[in-house]
């Protein structure tokens, strides 16, 4: 008797059909029948399934090394293959680079780096600016490069995003004006990569950012501070706005050129929305926490700066909230300090 007609006895069997039937309609004895459903519920029963027992595998060559190799590659995650088939033969490995290969590969699936810890700022201390490029179809203007200028604040994550034809110096500046306008003041320090607008080159390792881009920091009161090269986690709050832009920004949408893509960016599908959208980190909405902060700023006793920062209007006259950005000078003494750490 093959598979296919003990399966057939066993679907009848399931399906109500009495075991006179069964034989009858497939033409076997009805001992037989009774023997495939007996075995049947026996293995049920005892939890055998009749399948082939698992293939075991047998001893390799790599076996007695793999504790040096775990080491290795806890140290040296990137080491290639090659480096490793030297340090083992030191070691008195015998076997070749082919089995070492495949074992390395499962080993390194294992071996995987920690998840990098969150870093927190406090109300108004830190944003993070960055660009991204994308190539998009137009119906007007046809297939063009745009540029997308994105600028978070890393307590409450509101941001501000706009697309741009280019991200020179003259372009960075403007966007950094408007992305002050837009959220009501500036942070006291701003985390960027090290793009030629920002950093002009690398001494002993340490930053010298370009002198145009320094003095207009200066200008607004505000540090820049180069973010280390390789290491995009390092602003990773600025980096996870542009996955939100690819995926649901100008994904499914067409637009007609780039004045309509800034249209729709500002409202009501663009960084309005993502202001709205519930944010896991911070707790809460990014516009509801910078409402909070902006509140509190305007209602204690800080001093005049960290006010006007938060909520964009002078305190000598609160009714004006058109009060455009202009130089914040920094007076935070150690009161201002305390304040902050407490909240």
């Amino acid at each position: 008797m093959n598979d296919d007609v003990r399966n057939e006895i066993l679907r009848r069997w399931y399906g109500g059909q009495p075991i006179r039937g069964i034989w009858r309609d497939l033409g076997v004895s009805r001992r037989t029948v009774g023997r495939v459903i007996a075995r049947h519920q026996q293995q049920r029963a005892t939890g055998v399934t009749g399948l082939p027992a698992p293939r075991q595998e047998r001893e390799s060559l790599v076996d007695p090394f793999e504790a040096a190799l775990r080491d290795y590659l806890s140290r040296y995650p990137d080491m290639s293959v090659v480096r490793l088939l030297e340090e083992l033969r030191r070691l008195g490995y015998p076997g070749g680079y082919t089995v070492l290969r495949q074992r390395v590969k499962r080993l390194r699936a294992q071996c995987r780096r920690p998840p990098v810890e969150r870093f927190e700022t406090g109300p108004g201390l830190q944003a993070q600016m960055d660009w991204a490029i994308y190539t998009l179809d137009f119906t007007q203007e046809g297939r063009r490069k745009v540029n997308l200028f994105s600028y978070v604040l890393g307590y409450s994550r509101r941001q501000y995003l706009h697309f741009t034809a280019s991200q020179d110096l003259e372009t960075t500046l403007r966007e950094h004006v408007r992305a002050f306008e837009h959220l009501g003041g500036v942070a006291t320090t701003c985390l960027y990569d090290n793009m030629k607008v920002v950093v002009a080159r690398y001494e002993d390792g340490e930053p010298i950012y370009n002198t145009r881009f320094l003095a207009f920091a200066t200008h607004y009161g505000f540090r820049p501070v180069a973010c280390r090269r390789r290491r995009p986690q390092t602003k990773g709050k600025v980096e996870r706005p542009f996955y939100y832009a690819e995926t649901n920004l100008l994904s499914g949408r067409e637009f007609r050129g780039l004045e309509h893509l800034n249209e729709v960016t500002a409202w009501p599908c663009g960084f309005w929305r993502a202001s709205c959208k519930c944010n896991v980190a911070v707790g809460g909405r990014p516009r509801k926490c910078w409402r909070c902060w902006a509140s509190t700023a305007a209602t204690t006793s800080w001093p005049p700066w960290i006010a006007r920062c938060a909520t964009g209007r002078s305190p000598r006259n609160p009714s004006n909230a058109s009060w455009p950005c202009r130089r914040i000078r920094r007076r935070a003494g150690t009161d201002w300090q305390k304040k902050i750490s407490r909240t």
